[in-house]
């Protein structure tokens, strides 16, 4: 086989037909090369593709570079193998390009995969959905920041963006004992900064309106409103409806705390979809978790604070401005029919 480039696509020549290539970016902590090359490999040559393009993560380099390598090559899509760094990753090299990511769930929480509707724990589903399956675009979350030092940074999510409790508890959590028990080690950090009860000061400014100051536990910008599987903490947002979700979440004692733990839990869930119109946008006025939609939030924090982006934490922010990218992304779907 002879590598060759054609109408900007890297392909490969077998018997005068062109081959479609896939770039495999993969987390060497989730899952070894040679464990999923037993599952990439034979997909590949069944569906008529040719040798895969293979790119290894690394703790400072978690799939963004990776991936524009594999645009640049020509590759026909992305399949990003690991938890949501490494699908973050991959999503902001291939932001506005074209080329489809397919996911490869392997992490804690999986939260697009979920979203999406994709195979979780089945590795040669979820690897059949990305050669084989439908292209759906999506919206992207992008993210400017400025540090306490004046350095600027761009990023982009594709699930959530937080800053706040929710930052502190990413901060906080153990990576060892993340490993062991999931999910659970999220609950740890979460008692110990809930003890905390920390507000942040902000000023912000939705939408180009009038700025306002504010006293918050924490504020999350969403594309993807569950979290953790049956956890509401958005309950109208939508993957590509062109808008951002926005949470302010202020709860005043245990009380507080008592009503915002039913909204995310049982009410969103459940009773959200029954109340008329009125009733929803009173609740969503509530002290306690306070909702609204928006496409651009500027924020600028009193103090440094800590910010997190699909679940990584990224360390302490000054100023943050978040926008929407609408369509920005393709993602590989389940084919229908």
């Amino acid at each position: 086989m002879r590598p060759d480039v054609t109408q900007g696509r890297r392909v490969v020549q077998e018997g005068g037909r062109a081959m479609p290539i896939a770039a495999v970016i993969f987390n060497p902590t989730k899952i070894g090369r040679d464990a999923l090359a037993e599952v990439v490999d034979p997909a590949l040559s069944a569906a008529g593709w040719g040798e895969a393009q293979w790119f290894e993560t690394a703790v400072d380099s978690p799939g963004t570079e990776q991936a524009r390598a594999a645009v640049a090559q020509g590759c026909d899509v992305v399949l990003a193998v690991g938890g949501d760094g490494t699908v973050r990753g991959a999503a902001q090299g291939l932001e506005g390009s074209g080329v489809p990511l397919g996911l490869v769930a392997r992490g804690t929480g999986n939260l697009l995969a979920h979203e999406l509707g994709l195979s979780i724990n089945d590795l040669a589903a979820a690897v059949d959905t990305a050669l084989n399956g439908g292209t759906r675009a999506i919206d992207l979350g992008v993210v400017d920041w400025t540090r306490e030092d004046e350095s600027k940074e761009r990023h982009v999510f594709v699930v959530m963006a937080g800053m706040g409790l929710d930052a502190q508890i990413m901060a906080t959590t153990d990576p060892v004992l993340k490993e062991k028990v999931g999910i659970l080690a999220y609950v740890k950090a979460g008692i110990v900064a809930l003890f905390k009860d920390r507000r942040m000061e902000l000023k912000f400014q939705v939408d180009g309106g009038a700025s306002r100051v504010t006293r918050v536990h924490t504020v999350l910008v969403g594309n993807v409103g569950t979290i953790f599987r049956n956890v509401t903490v958005m309950p109208d947002s939508k993957i590509d409806d062109g808008a951002l979700d926005l949470v302010a979440v202020r709860p005043l004692g245990p009380l507080g705390w008592l009503s915002v733990g039913w909204r995310v839990l049982v009410d969103n869930r459940f009773f959200r979809r029954l109340k008329p119109p009125a009733v929803r946008e009173r609740d969503d006025s509530a002290l306690e978790l306070r909702y609204r939609q928006c496409r651009h939030i500027d924020v600028v924090l009193r103090e440094p604070e800590e910010i997190e982006l699909d679940g990584d934490h990224f360390g302490k922010v000054r100023a943050v401005s978040i926008g929407v990218a609408a369509g920005a992304l393709l993602v590989k779907v389940p084919a229908v029919g």
